[in-house]
């Protein structure tokens, strides 16, 4: 049987332009819904990421971004399942010996290396945008990470690199 346009059953289901508008419109506005309870304001209330920033924070001496804290936090528990106690146990140290800022923090005695690693491990993390060793590295952020804050302004950040192994193995490797 040929397709008749004319024919009644086609008509009454044919879209006029009017409700095509009417739908097109209806979706837009859902999306841009949707676009305002997207993850910025699911991070910002996580309990978690907000300590873990504030943490970061302490331990930077910059403000962070909340939504990149996310990802970082993310990022380092994939790969250390006990981080979680270890970032609660750095916060109890800090907040107990009541250090104004990290070099007060760098400069307590008897701080158990297993925290130090914890500390060191979040400010390479945010410094260098990157979480893990080269074997497992996760890209966190490029351009914002903290190594190039302190010529912000002056230099601007390179969109380029060296090529591949320019760095060299890292000291100490057996490579």
């Amino acid at each position: 049987m040929p397709f008749d346009p004319s024919s009644p059953a086609v008509l009454g289901q044919a879209l006029s332009r009017r409700s095509l508008l009417r739908g097109t419109a209806a979706l837009g506005g859902l999306a841009l819904a949707a676009s305002f309870a997207g993850p910025v304001s699911a991070f910002a209330a996580d309990d978690s990421v907000a300590s873990f920033t504030q943490l970061s924070e302490f331990l930077t001496g910059y403000t962070l971004d909340p939504v990149l804290g996310a990802r970082f936090l993310a990022a380092l528990k994939k790969r250390d399942a006990d981080l979680d106690a270890s970032l609660a146990a750095l916060s109890g140290l800090i907040k107990q010996s009541g250090v104004p800022n990290m070099d007060g923090f760098l400069a307590l005695t008897g701080t158990d290396p297993a925290l130090m690693k914890t500390a060191t491990k979040v400010v390479s993390a945010w410094y260098l945008g990157v979480v893990g060793e080269p074997e497992d590295a996760e890209l966190i952020t490029y351009a914002d990470s903290l190594m190039y804050r302190p010529t912000k302004g002056l230099l601007t950040v390179p969109s380029y690199g060296p090529g591949p192994n320019a760095w060299g193995p890292k000291p100490g490797s057996k490579i």
